[in-house]
C-alpha cells in the first residue's frame, strides 16, 4: 500500500479549497463590480503589471482578494467573514506558498494546514469539501499517533526525575486511565461529537451506540434537566417545554447534549441504559417510534440542492426537516415551498402533527443563515425567509404535544464572569452571521427555554470521567490521603500560595478534580477557553488526553497532575497546545519552556538542587500555561503565587521557587516580569537584547576588557617581587633576578592534549617557551626567575561569554541606551542590577580561567630545560595569591631557605664540580639560582642571604652546611675573616661573602689554633718572628672574632683603622602618633642622607611587637596575618602568652 506524502495531502487540500472558493468569491464580489468585469481585474489593477494572467481558480488570487485591501473598495469580505475566519485565509496563503515552493511538511504542519483548510471551507458553507479535508486531517492525526507509539515516548535527555514522596501514592496507582487513553487511540474520535455523522450512523462507537454513549457520559445537573424535560415533552406532557435553546459557548457541550437527547429517543429499551439514565425517566418513560430529525447547518449548502437516496431533491431547511421526518411522503407536504424557497406556513404544523412524537434538533443554524446573507436566488431561499420559518417552526412545535425542538444558538461573546471571549467568532462569522444571530435570538428567545450548560465543577467531572475509570473503595481511601497531605502542605506555606488554598472548600476541590489539580482546570477553563480555537470542554479533553497518555508512558510518579506536569516536550502535547496559538509559540516552547536544549532544563542541569526536582522546568511549564493564552488581554501574566501553586507538592522546598523563577527570568529570552506577575511573550525580552548585543561584541574589545579585569584580579603575593599582566611580547618582561609572575593575556590560552597535564599545548605554551628563552631579540639570562600563568582554553571560552554578558548589560544600563531602547523604569533597574551581577560573574569566570602555572624544570644541568604545568585552582580570585599558595605548597618557589638546602645543592650533581674548590661567593651562587632551573626558585636574593646567615646557628653545618669568609687569599691559601658556625659572630652577608666547605674551614681553624698556641709558649719578648707570618698577624689570616668577646691573641701591632665606617641606629616610634609620618621623618632626616653619602650597603629593618593581655580578636588576627604574609614580614605570626 502506497503511503500518501504530506506534501501531496496539502496539495489535494489546495485543490479542494480553490474549487470551493471560486464560485463563492464570484457570488460575493460580482454584485459590487460593473457589468462584464471579473473580480480578478481588481488584482490586476492593484498590481499594475501588464501581461500578467490572473485566474479565478488560482488559490493564490482567491486568498489575496479575501485578505488584501482592494483599493477604494476596501476589504471586500469584512462583512462576510469574521476576523478569525479572515485570519484562516491569511494562514492558508502561507501554507499555499510553502506547498508551491516544495517545502517539506511535517505531520504537525500538515495537520495544521488541513485543519485551517477545513475551517475555512465550513466558513463558506462548503460542507462536502470540508468533510473530505476533515477525513484527510484525521488520517494524518492517526498516522502521527501510530508513529508516536512506535518510538520512545520520551527522550532520555529530557526525562523527568522522580517526584514521588514517601507516603504519597502516585496517581497512576490510584486511578486507571481508560484503555484508549493508555494506548493513544483517542486521536481517532478527537472528542468531536458530530451530530450529522451520528445521525447518519457514522463515527466512533462511543458516540453512535446509545448504551456506550451514556456509559461514558457524566450526567451534569443541566443534562439531567434537559433529558427530563425531553422525556416529558416526547411523552405528550403539554406543560413541558416545547422549544429549548442550547445557548452555550463554543465547545460548551451543546452538541453532546443534543446527542444525549437523540439517543434517549433512539428506541433502545430503557433497561439497557445505565441506571442513572433510567432513574431520570422513571414514571415518564419514552414513547416508542419517536421520529428524529437532525439538521446541521454547516453540513447543508444554501446554494446547492441535495439529492436523497430515494431521489428526492431537497433545497431548504424545511425540505430537509420534512424528508427526515417521513421521507418522500412527508416532503410532499412542503414540496412547493421547498422548491420555491418560500415559507411553508401552515403546512409545517400539519407535517409535525402527523409525525409526532418527534424530536427535532437544529445545530449551526447561524452558519447556514449567514450563507444567505446579501445573496438572492439561492436554492435555500432568502435570508429573511429563515426567520419567518423559525417563527413558524417554534409555533408549530408548541402546538403539537409530543413534539420537541432543540435549537443551538451561539451564546454572546461576554461570559458570565465578565471576561471577553473570541471563540464565538468562529461560530457566528461576519456581518451576516451577527445579523442572523440577533434575529434568531429574537425569534427563539421569546418562546424557548434557555438551557444552561455544566458548571465548572461539573466540567471537571466530565473530563475526569472521560479520561479515567471510577475509583474503587481503596482508590477513594488513597485519594483522600493524598488530598489531606496536600492540604497540610499548603497550610504550612502561608504567604507563598493563594489564600484560597487555606480555605476548607479547597480540600473539596482537590477531591473533586482528582487526579487533576484544580489549578490546571482553572487555567484551561479560565484562560485557554478565551482563545478562538479552544473549544472549552472539548479542547480540555483533547489536551488532557495527550497529557495523560504521555505521563503514563513516561511512568510519572507524581501524586497529582499539575500545571507543572504538562509535558510540552512531548510532540503530541506540544502540537495540541500550539495549535491554538500563533506559530511563533512553537519556537518559544522549544527554546524557553520545555525542549531538549530549553533554558529551564539548562538551569536545572547547572543547579543540582533544582535539577533533582526539575524545579525550573516545572515552573516554566506552569508559567507558560498560565500566561500564553492571556498575552493579548489587558491583564496578562500570572501571579507568582499561582505559579508556585501550579508546581508545589509535598517534597518540594518552596524556598527554592523564588530563586528558580528569578534565574528563569534572567536567562530566558521570552520571559517578562512586572511586579509579582510574569509571562511569556512573543517578543524577545531585554534579556534577548542583551544576549544579541553580547554576541556581536568585537573579540578585540572583549579581550581588552579581560586584560583590564586581569589587572584588577592579579593581586600581590609574597612569593613574587613583581607581577606583569598581559605582555604583548617577550620584550615587555624584564630580565631581572627577582621572581616575577607573568599573567598571559586571553590570546594565549593552553589546553591539555589527550587529557594529560604534561601535554599542554596552544598559544600560551608557545609564548612561554619563547619568553623563557628570549627577551625580545636578546637571549634571556634569568630563566629561573619567571613563572607564567595562562588561561585554560575551554574555561576562557566560558569567561569570554561571561565578559560579553557583563559588557552588554553595562552598555544596556547606560542612560543613552535606556533612552534609545525606550526601556521602562523596571527594565532600566533590571539592566543596572544585572550589570552589577554580571560583573561579579565575569570576575569569577575570568579568575577561574587562569588556572595553569607554567615554569621551567631541569633535572639535569647538561640538558635543556623543559616546561611543566601546575593547575592552580581555588576559591581565591587574586591570581598571584592563588599561584603563590599553590606553587609554594609544591616547593616550586621558596620564600625561605635553609643552609642545609644550599649545601645539598652545592653537593649535588649540577654544582659539585664548582664546589670542589671548597668555596663559592654568594653573588655567584645567586646567579646560579636565577639562571638555571635545576636550582630552587627563590623570591629574591634576600631569601638566599638570610639562609646563608642562618648557617651560623646550624649545629649540623659540618655535615650539611658551610662556613663563611670575607675573601680568599690565594697566595697564602687562607680565607680572610673566616667565620665558623656556633663559634664565631655572624658576619654581614654580601655578594662577596664566601661559602667555605666545612673541611677547609675546620682545617684552617685548627692550623690557626696551633699557631697561636705555639706563639703563646715561646720566649717572652720574642718579637723576631716573621712580620708576614700568620702568628704575627692573626687578623690577616682570617681568624674571626670568637663569641663572647674574648681575644685569641694580641697582635704585634694594629693596622690603621678607618673612621666612620658603619652607622647603626634604632628608633622607637610612638604608637599613639601618626606612624606613617614618623617613618617618613626618619626616611627624610636620616636614610636619605645616608644614601646621598654613598653608602656601599644600606639595610633597613622594621621591628613590630604588639601584645594584648586578653588576646587579639579573630578579625584582627586574620587581617594582620594576611597582610604580614603579603608584605613579607618574618615571622609575622601571633603567639600565645
Amino acid at each position: 500500500m502506497t503511503t500518501v506524502s504530506n506534501h501531496a495531502r496539502v496539495g489535494r487540500a489546495v485543490e479542494i479549497v480553490a474549487g470551493a472558493l471560486e464560485p463563492w468569491i464570484e457570488g460575493v464580489v460580482s454584485p459590487r463590480l460593473p457589468p462584464g468585469a471579473a473580480w480578478t481585474d481588481l488584482l490586476a489593477h492593484k498590481d499594475g503589471r501588464a501581461g500578467r494572467t490572473y485566474s479565478p481558480s488560482d488559490l493564490q488570487c482567491q486568498l489575496r482578494v479575501i485578505t488584501e485591501r482592494m483599493e477604494d473598495l476596501g476589504f471586500l469580505f469584512n462583512g462576510v467573514l469574521s476576523r478569525g475566519e479572515q485570519n484562516l485565509a491569511g494562514e492558508l496563503r502561507d501554507i499555499r506558498n510553502s506547498w508551491a515552493h516544495n517545502t517539506t511538511f511535517s505531520s504537525d504542519d500538515t495537520y495544521r494546514a488541513l485543519d485551517t483548510a477545513e475551517r475555512l471551507l465550513r466558513a463558506i458553507n462548503a460542507p462536502a469539501e470540508a468533510d473530505e479535508v476533515g477525513t484527510m486531517r484525521r488520517d494524518v492525526l492517526r498516522s502521527a499517533y501510530d508513529a508516536a507509539t512506535r518510538r520512545d515516548t520520551r527522550a532520555s535527555a529530557v526525562a523527568m526525575p522522580g517526584l514521588g514522596e514517601r507516603g504519597l501514592t502516585p496517581w497512576r496507582d490510584v486511578v486507571r486511565p481508560h484503555p484508549d487513553i493508555v494506548s493513544g487511540d483517542y486521536g481517532q474520535a478527537e472528542y468531536a461529537a458530530d451530530l450529522h455523522q451520528v445521525a447518519n450512523g457514522r463515527g466512533a462507537e462511543e458516540y453512535v451506540d446509545p448504551v456506550r454513549f451514556f456509559e461514558r457520559t457524566y450526567l451534569t445537573r443541566g443534562l439531567q434537566t434537559l433529558l427530563t424535560m425531553a422525556a416529558r415533552r416526547l411523552s405528550g406532557d403539554p406543560n413541558a417545554q416545547a422549544v429549548i435553546n442550547l445557548q452555550t459557548t463554543f465547545g460548551g457541550g451543546k452538541t453532546h447534549s443534543m446527542l444525549a437527547a437523540w439517543h434517549l429517543a433512539s428506541g433502545v429499551p430503557l433497561a439497557d441504559l445505565p441506571q442513572d439514565v433510567q432513574d431520570l425517566v422513571t414514571g415518564t418513560g419514552i414513547p416508542k417510534g419517536v421520529r428524529r430529525v437532525a439538521v446541521v447547518g454547516n453540513e447543508i449548502s444554501p446554494g446547492q440542492p441535495s439529492t436523497k437516496p430515494d431521489g428526492t431533491v431537497v433545497h431548504t431547511l424545511w425540505g430537509e426537516l420534512a424528508w427526515q421526518l417521513g421521507g418522500a411522503e412527508a416532503y410532499a407536504l412542503v414540496a412547493q415551498a421547498d422548491r420555491t424557497g418560500t415559507n411553508p406556513g401552515a403546512a409545517l404544523r400539519t407535517l409535525i402533527a402527523r409525525h409526532a412524537p418527534a424530536l427535532i434538533l437544529i445545530d449551526e443554524w447561524v452558519a447556514y443563515a449567514r450563507g444567505l446573507y446579501g445573496r438572492d436566488g439561492l436554492a435555500g431561499g432568502s435570508f429573511d425567509t429563515q426567520f419567518t420559518f423559525a417563527q413558524e417552526l417554534t409555533a408549530a412545535v408548541q402546538g403539537v404535544p409530543g413534539a420537541l425542538l432543540l435549537v443551538s444558538i451561539p451564546a454572546s461573546d461576554i461570559r458570565e464572569d465578565g471576561t471577553v471571549t473570541r471563540a464565538s467568532e468562529l461560530e457566528v462569522g461576519g456581518d451576516g452571521g451577527r445579523e442572523a444571530l440577533q434575529r434568531l435570538q429574537h425569534v427563539v428567545a421569546r418562546v424557548a427555554h434557555n438551557w444552561s450548560p455544566a458548571s465548572s465543577v461539573e466540567s471537571f467531572e466530565i473530563v475526569r470521567r472521560r479520561l479515567f475509570t471510577d475509583l474503587d473503595a481503596d482508590g477513594i481511601r488513597k485519594r483522600d490521603a493524598i488530598v489531606k497531605r496536600f492540604v497540610d502542605y499548603y497550610r504550612g506555606q502561608r504567604g507563598e500560595l493563594p489564600s484560597e488554598t487555606f480555605q476548607l472548600d479547597y480540600e473539596r476541590r482537590l477531591r473533586d478534580a482528582y487526579p487533576i489539580h484544580p489549578e490546571l482546570f482553572d487555567r484551561l477553563y479560565g484562560d485557554w477557553s478565551s482563545l478562538e480555537r479552544f473549544q472549552r470542554t472539548r479542547g480540555v479533553l483533547r489536551l488532557m488526553s495527550a497529557v495523560v497518555h504521555s505521563l503514563v508512558q513516561a511512568g510519572d510518579d507524581a501524586p497529582l497532575i499539575m500545571p507543572g506536569s504538562i509535558p510540552f516536550d512531548d510532540a503530541a502535547v506540544r502540537d495540541e497546545i500550539a495549535g491554538y496559538l500563533d506559530d511563533a509559540w512553537r519556537t518559544i516552547i522549544e527554546t524557553d519552556v520545555d525542549g531538549e536544549n530549553a533554558t529551564p532544563l539548562g538551569i536545572d542541569r547547572d543547579r543540582e538542587l533544582f535539577g533533582r526536582r526539575a524545579l525550573t522546568r516545572r515552573i516554566a511549564r506552569t508559567l507558560f500555561l498560565g500566561s500564553a493564552a492571556t498575552l493579548d488581554t489587558a491583564h496578562k501574566g500570572i501571579d507568582r503565587r499561582r505559579i508556585f501553586l501550579g508546581v508545589a507538592m509535598p517534597g518540594d522546598t518552596l524556598g527554592n521557587f523564588g530563586s528558580s523563577l528569578q534565574m528563569l527570568t534572567d536567562r530566558a529570552t521570552y520571559v517578562y516580569t512586572q511586579g509579582t506577575r510574569s509571562w511569556y511573550d512573543r517578543q524577545p525580552s531585554i534579556n534577548r537584547l542583551v544576549t544579541d548585543r553580547a554576541a556581536f561584541l568585537d573579540a578585540a574589545d572583549v579581550a581588552g576588557a579581560a586584560v583590564d579585569m586581569l589587572k584588577g584580579l592579579a593581586g600581590r603575593a609574597p612569593e613574587f617581587v613583581d607581577v606583569i599582566v598581559a605582555p604583548a611580547s617577550t620584550g615587555d618582561v624584564p630580565d631581572r633576578q627577582e621572581a616575577t609572575l607573568v599573567i598571559l593575556g586571553p590570546e594565549h590560552p593552553v589546553a591539555t592534549r589527550n587529557g594529560r597535564i604534561s601535554h599542554l599545548a596552544g598559544p600560551g605554551s608557545d609564548f612561554t617557551e619563547d619568553l623563557l628563552r628570549n627577551r625580545g631579540s636578546a637571549p634571556r639570562n634569568n630563566v629561573n626567575a619567571l613563572i607564567v600563568v595562562a588561561p585554560d582554553e575551554r574555561r576562557w571560552e566560558d569567561a569570554e561569554q561571561a565578559l560579553r554578558i557583563h559588557m552588554a548589560w553595562s552598555q544596556m544600563a547606560e542612560e543613552r541606551s535606556i533612552r534609545d531602547h525606550d526601556l521602562t523604569a523596571s527594565q532600566a533597574d533590571q539592566a543596572r542590577r544585572k550589570a552589577q551581577e554580571a560583573l561579579g560573574a565575569a570576575e569569577r569566570a575570568v579568575a577561574g580561567a587562569w588556572i595553569w602555572a607554567l615554569y621551567p624544570v631541569q633535572d639535569d644541568g647538561s640538558r635543556p630545560f623543559e616546561i611543566e604545568a601546575l593547575r592552580i585552582e581555588g576559591e581565591e580570585q587574586r591570581i598571584a595569591v592563588r599561584a603563590g599558595l599553590g606553587l609554594g605548597k609544591q616547593d616550586i618557589i621558596f620564600t625561605t631557605l635553609t643552609p642545609t638546602a644550599i649545601a645539598l645543592e652545592l653537593q649535588g650533581p649540577n654544582l659539585r664540580a664548582r664546589w670542589n674548590e671548597g668555596r663559592i661567593a654568594v653573588g655567584e651562587l645567586w646567579s646560579y639560582f636565577t639562571r638555571y632551573p635545576y636550582m630552587p626558585r627563590l623570591r629574591d636574593e634576600r631569601v638566599l642571604l638570610d639562609a646563608v646567615a642562618s648557617v651560623m646557628d646550624d649545629i649540623g653545618w659540618e655535615t650539611t652546611g658551610f662556613a663563611l669568609a670575607a675573601c680568599y687569599d690565594a697566595s697564602r691559601g687562607d680565607f680572610i675573616d673566616l667565620r665558623i658556625p656556633l663559634e664565631d659572630e655572624a658576619p654581614r652577608i654580601t655578594d662577596t661573602t664566601l661559602l667555605v666547605s666545612p673541611a677547609l674551614a675546620r682545617a684552617q681553624r685548627s692550623r690557626e689554633e696551633d699557631e697561636r698556641a705555639a706563639a703563646a709558649g715561646g720566649t717572652p719578648g720574642s718579637t723576631t718572628a716573621d712580620a708576614g707570618s700568620s702568628a704575627a698577624h692573626p687578623a690577616m689570616t682570617g681568624t674571626g672574632a670568637p663569641r663572647g668577646g674574648a681575644q685569641a691573641a694580641t697582635p704585634a701591632h694594629e693596622e690603621p683603622r678607618v673612621k666612620n665606617v658603619r652607622f647603626e641606629g634604632v628608633a622607637e616610634l610612638d604608637p599613639g602618633r601618626d606612624i606613617g609620618a614618623q617613618l617618613a621623618q626618619l626616611a627624610e632626616e636620616v636614610i636619605t642622607h645616608l644614601r646621598a653619602g654613598g653608602a656601599d650597603s644600606l639595610t633597613i629593618e622594621v621591628a613590630i611587637e604588639a601584645s594584648r593581655y586578653a588576646g587579639f580578636d579573630a578579625g584582627t588576627v586574620r587581617t594582620v596575618t594576611e597582610n604580614a604574609r603579603t608584605l613579607g614580614l618574618k615571622p609575622g605570626r601571633f603567639t600565645e602568652g
